[in-house]
């Protein structure tokens, strides 16, 4: 495919959606703009939602055989393209402190590789002479300005008229085209009584790939054919982009806030309905009426699709969900702790490790408690009653176990950024809360049915009681090595079924920090079951003593 067959495509798929309402009156952060500002600015009346924008974008001389860093006014009204794509380990055309001058006066575009050179010619071909590249607008090296613009993120891709994304690129010098093959999408074929449209069998996982998946299914389905839809960054980046385009190994895939496209036509058919997705689905949450239930749960159902997806720096956890974690603070008016929210605790602790990736044999990131401390993917338990409300109708989600629970008390939390993004990284965090403690033994289990009901290898066991799902955040190693000096591990009441007894009972697993009393380490979760019962339900508390401890998560 060429620069200029691929923006014939786009601009027919652009002046289509200039007719989107949903479209064009779209802003998502006009709100949270306009608070910002004035915050900085010391306004006392509220000003204009005009949108937040980059600090910097390249300008495009003709036929993109020029460009320069340019400064971006607040009031600019300047449309402008944004690059999603994967930087590779290495190769990446950069803007460092010394390179700045320069690039304000003229960028070598002989020296940058082939996807961003492909972005340059694609962005004059479809009419506009602005374009965002993180690693060349945003000076390389300054933590400063790296902090500034990082918490823009979501602004920037959501303000842009629209967001170029190499997904079929592994890393930066791949470029965003491809050689198509001989063989058309589609064609009509005769059929008895009359004719048929056959497609080729295109891989058209670009629309699932935005839900809840395991390790497994990634790695074998998803990185190899779309590697920028693995990659952390890129999942706010088009979640909430106004307007995409995919570059994919087979055709060009577009999605808006009306409906998506792709070249062979079938996302158009029932097949695809547009709202199945997660995009959709938070807007859509965003625009209701409070709903904090929804609101929860939304935020769950992102946590599960975005903590699959890997990071160059691990680090960058939060602060690539920032712009996400903003828009719903701003709905819901809750407190943003570590990537859980204050309101929704003590379920929110309740997330657990998917099994089927590789599990690393410490914890690296504070806090324990928070899902952020781990690599891989992370899920929250579900109720499959199907008689129980579902708070998303827009998706097909699961309803989640706190409908009719009790927790703990949860009587503080405590988070210290690291940085000025509330939304981003953390230094360290703190949950005080009173609850109920006892001893617990881990056991590995080598049973095909097990892990087949419960998704692990493992049960914990409490005093004398049956053996009982464990899922542990950590690998065997690191639960057999204690580093604070104790090979202790406890059970920690967390939630379970109000008034209806035999039902079930979560817990997390804990192990004291060395030289701090009633300071504790979560390593996993437990889910008081029994494998002769039915699925969720307990047979015997694991706490039966009315006495509660003040305990503090770390």
């Amino acid at each position: 495919m060429s620069c200029d067959l691929a923006a014939g495509i786009i601009n027919k798929w652009l002046a289509s959606c200039q007719e989107h309402v949903e479209c064009n009156s779209h802003n998502l952060f006009a709100a949270k703009a306009r608070e910002i500002r004035d915050r900085e600015e010391g306004a006392t009346e509220k000003s204009s939602p005009n949108p937040i924008l980059p600090k910097r974008m390249i300008q495009l001389g003709e036929n993109a055989k020029t460009a320069r860093l340019v400064p971006v006014s607040t009031n600019s009204t300047d449309p402008y393209a944004a690059l999603s794509y994967c930087w590779g380990e290495n190769g990446n055309f950069i803007t460092e402190e010394h390179t700045l001058g320069d690039y304000e006066k003229h960028i070598p575009v002989e020296k940058l590789p082939q996807t961003i050179k492909n972005a340059f010619c694609l962005t004059k071909a479809i009419g506009l002479h602005y374009l965002w590249v993180d690693a060349i607008c945003i000076v390389q090296g300054n933590k400063q300005e790296w902090g500034e613009e990082s918490q823009k993120m979501g602004h920037i891709y959501s303000n842009a008229k629209i967001v170029l994304s190499a997904t079929r690129s592994g890393n930066v010098k791949e470029g965003m085209f491809t050689q198509r093959p001989a063989t058309p999408l589609s064609t009509d074929i005769e059929a008895v009584g009359g004719s048929m449209l056959a497609r080729r069998n295109l891989n058209h996982e670009i629309i699932t790939s935005c839900r809840t998946k395991s390790n497994y299914w990634w790695e074998k389905h998803i990185n190899g054919t779309f590697p920028l839809l693995s990659r952390g960054w890129g999942f706010q980046e088009r979640m909430l982009a106004t307007r995409i385009v995919h570059f994919t190994p087979s055709e060009l895939v577009w999605e808006c806030q009306k409906l998506r496209k792709c070249e062979c036509g079938v996302m158009e058919s029932n097949l695809f309905p547009v709202m199945n997705n997660l995009g959709s689905a938070l807007r859509i949450c965003l625009e209701q009426p409070k709903d904090e239930r929804s609101v929860r749960q939304m935020w769950r159902e992102i946590v599960n699709s975005y903590s699959v997806r890997k990071l160059t720096q691990i680090d960058d956890k939060l602060p690539a969900l920032s712009g996400i974690a903003g828009l719903l603070q701003e709905r819901s008016g809750d407190t943003y702790a570590a990537g859980l929210w204050r309101r929704s605790l003590p379920f929110d602790l309740l997330w657990r490790c998917d099994q089927s990736g590789n599990l690393q044999s410490k914890k690296t990131r504070s806090p324990s408690w928070s899902w952020i401390s781990v690599d891989g993917a992370v899920k929250w338990p579900v109720s499959q009653d199907p008689n129980e409300e579902q708070p998303l109708k827009y998706i097909s989600s699961t309803t989640y176990f706190e409908c009719g629970a009790e927790g703990i008390e949860v009587c503080d939390v405590e988070c210290k950024p690291d940085g000025k993004d509330k939304y981003g990284r953390v230094k360290a965090g703190r949950i005080i809360a009173k609850t109920r403690m006892a001893l617990a033994t881990i056991h590995y289990v080598s049973d095909e049915t097990w892990n087949g009901m419960y998704g692990t290898d493992w049960a914990v066991q409490v005093n004398a009681s049956d053996l009982a799902p464990f899922w542990p955040d950590i690998s065997q190693e690191g639960l057999q090595f204690d580093p604070y000096g104790n090979n202790v591990l406890q059970v920690m009441e967390v939630m379970k079924s109000r008034n209806i007894p035999g039902s079930w009972e979560e817990a997390l697993v804990v192990r004291l920090k060395c030289g701090f009393e009633y300071e504790y380490e979560r390593v996993g979760v437990a889910a008081n079951v029994s494998l002769t019962s039915r699925k969720w339900t307990t047979v015997t508390s694991w706490f039966d003593s009315p006495h509660s401890d003040q305990i503090t998560l770390i």
